[in-house]
């Protein structure tokens, strides 16, 4: 007579183990989301940072700003991309077209100056696209003469992107608006780069918000 085999018992009802499953499927799901929202944010950081930084250097030297000023078009033209930017903009065919200039002479040496009557116009003429966290950009002023601006004594872009001691820098705009990441930032030929703390700063210091100036350009 044959002999009949032995049922086992399981060791965990099949209910226990379905329960066991999903918590181990939403654990995976937690992790997967958390991943891809602290990646979403870093992203949004970035393209603030960069948004602000073009805010930022569309200002006046020599009035608390950074860019050097004549008519105000090299100011205007900052822009961002994946490339270097294209020094092609003129004038021609603009507001500032109209701004009148004249050629004097101080001490020996010939200088340039506005028109009696007229004033440099100063506003940010390029939307800012977004960008991929993985993206280099690149940020300069794509107006056709920007290589004799950048070495103007009116220019106080060395102080921006190097860390001057002015109340505002491309260091501290990196502090106070990312988060964990390393930046690769160009500004003309200055590369800036850094461990970022904004998310640690949000976190213990109560009512903290990065302080920008940036507005949309629509």
């Amino acid at each position: 007579m044959a002999r009949r085999a032995k049922r086992r018992k399981p060791k965990q009802s099949y209910a226990s183990l379905q329960a066991s499953i999903s918590k181990r499927e939403t654990a995976k799901d937690f992790v997967e989301n958390l991943a891809g929202d602290l990646y979403a944010e870093l992203e949004a950081d970035f393209n603030l940072l960069i948004k602000t930084t073009v805010a930022d250097l569309t200002s006046d030297g020599q009035k608390g700003g950074y860019s050097p000023v004549l008519t105000g078009f090299f100011a205007s033209n900052w822009k961002a991309g994946v490339k270097p930017i294209d020094k092609t903009e003129t004038p021609k065919g603009t507001e500032w077209e109209s701004i009148k200039k004249k050629t004097i002479r101080v001490g020996g040496k010939t200088k340039t100056v506005l028109a009696p009557g007229y004033t440099p116009l100063i506003k940010q003429r390029h939307v800012i696209p977004g960008f991929r966290l993985d993206q280099r950009v690149y940020i300069g002023s794509a107006a056709k003469y920007a290589s004799y601006a950048l070495l103007s004594r009116k220019s106080k872009l060395p102080s921006y992107t190097q860390g001057g001691a002015d109340s505002t820098n491309l260091n501290k705009r990196i502090e106070e608006i990312m988060t964990d990441r390393k930046a690769d930032i160009r500004v003309g030929a200055g590369v800036r780069g850094g461990m970022f703390t904004g998310r640690i700063r949000r976190k213990f210091e109560p009512g903290y918000r990065p302080q920008t100036q940036y507005i949309p350009l629509k």
